[in-house]
């Protein structure tokens, strides 16, 4: 059984979350009312206790219904006949001897869902403040007429924004990491898009000389077919080269073989780590090497991007040059690997052409951490070097 990518298990797990938190929001806010209410003693009045049972359960409901993705009119259906218990609650309560600060918790909820229903995302904020607003105001009505002290004034005043502002943004928070996690999904798709699309351009450029020329080399032939064998003959032969060169090339195109620069492939990994969305170090500059070891460094760096990209969740990734004694070693470790997973061909011919080399490739997973090393002998002779080799980081965007 293949394990759950660590982003996958986290959004799950974040989604748990919310909606017990938002849900959970209802009963917290019906215990707060009941304990306010039940401070009452003997003047407890049982229709206030009825509304404020209604009011939260009915906004609770609407709470559900956003969560799942329901119209706006059950919604607000639910929304109105919540504020409506409310009021009469807190109506009941008044003509029993005053209005106690139950209604605070409860009035949090209506905030809240009036945010999520009448607003649009990004101007959720400001509904939460005109709610609470809306709440004071009414509070300090009623406490003018004699209806309600100050302690319960600052109560409700305290307790509606603070349920409100919490559910508000516990959902926001939680749309937003579903954005975040479709971003990156997408970026990772895009960037596997590009190596495709390099790889294809690669072959174009490789074989769309050799395609034209035999096909000139063709047309030569069949035009002198008759008049002078001799050269339509030498002409086939041409024909024949040009397919086997171009057969040649193109197996080296697919199998890593071409002239590839380390420095190259370093910046293409660059560019590819930073499109999906990973915080990858990589040197600044590569050492000067023969044509034969920067092929095969190259092509090391390119199966890692291209291997961390399809077969992990990476969130950081490091490509490193170690130049000791007479060995080179290219280093490429990212985080996010799920599981080991087993030779595959890339993989097995790598090490195969590094073995041919005199080289070695390893590679192992510790702690979540994939790491893939490449080493090879370093050439007899090197051309002088440009520049220190200084590590440098591409940050995500």
């Amino acid at each position: 059984m293949t394990p759950e990518p660590a982003p996958a298990r986290d959004l799950r797990r974040l989604r748990t979350y919310t909606l017990f938190t938002v849900i959970g929001s209802g009963p917290l806010a019906l215990a707060m009312a009941a304990l306010f209410i039940a401070g009452a003693g003997e003047n407890a009045n049982p229709l206030a206790a009825g509304a404020a049972v209604g009011s939260v359960a009915l906004c609770t409901s609407g709470l559900a219904l956003h969560w799942h993705g329901q119209g706006p009119l059950r919604r607000r259906i639910l929304w109105a006949a919540s504020l409506a218990l409310l009021l009469a609650g807190a109506a009941a309560e008044a003509g029993s001897g005053g209005i106690s600060p139950a209604w605070g918790a409860p009035a949090g909820l209506l905030v809240a869902e009036g945010a999520m229903l009448w607003s649009r995302p990004g101007r959720r904020s400001l509904a939460v403040l005109l709610g609470t607003a809306a709440t004071g105001a009414v509070s300090g009505f009623a406490m003018g007429l004699g209806l309600m002290d100050f302690g319960s004034l600052l109560t409700t005043v305290v307790l509606a924004p603070s349920i409100a502002i919490g559910i508000v943004c516990q959902l926001w928070h939680y749309r937003v990491a579903q954005e975040l996690e479709q971003a990156r999904g997408l970026a990772a798709d895009l960037a596997i898009a590009e190596e495709r699309l390099r790889f294809a351009g690669e072959l174009h450029d490789v074989q769309g000389g050799h395609l034209q020329a035999i096909m000139l080399k063709a047309q030569v032939a069949r035009r002198f077919q008759e008049t002078d064998p001799e050269l339509a003959a030498s002409e086939v032969r041409a024909v024949e080269e040009l397919a086997r060169e171009a057969l040649r090339d193109m197996r080296a195109v697919v199998g890593g073989y071409r002239k590839t620069a380390l420095a190259d492939e370093i910046d293409s990994a660059a560019r590819i780590l930073k499109s999906a969305g990973v915080d990858a170090t990589v040197p600044d500059a590569s050492p000067d090497l023969d044509e034969d070891t920067e092929r095969l460094l190259g092509l090391l760096v390119r199966e890692a991007t291209t291997n961390l990209i399809r077969h992990a969740e990476p969130t950081a990734a490091n490509v490193s040059i170690l130049e000791v004694d007479a060995h080179v070693t290219v280093t490429v470790v990212n985080d996010g690997a799920a599981e080991a997973a087993g030779d595959g061909n890339g993989l097995s011919m790598l090490a195969k052409r590094f073995d041919e080399a005199g080289g070695s490739v390893e590679h192992a997973l510790d702690n979540g951490e994939w790491t893939i090393r490449g080493t090879l002998p370093k050439p007899v002779a090197l051309r002088p070097r440009q520049a220190p080799r200084v590590p440098r980081r591409v940050r995500r965007r």
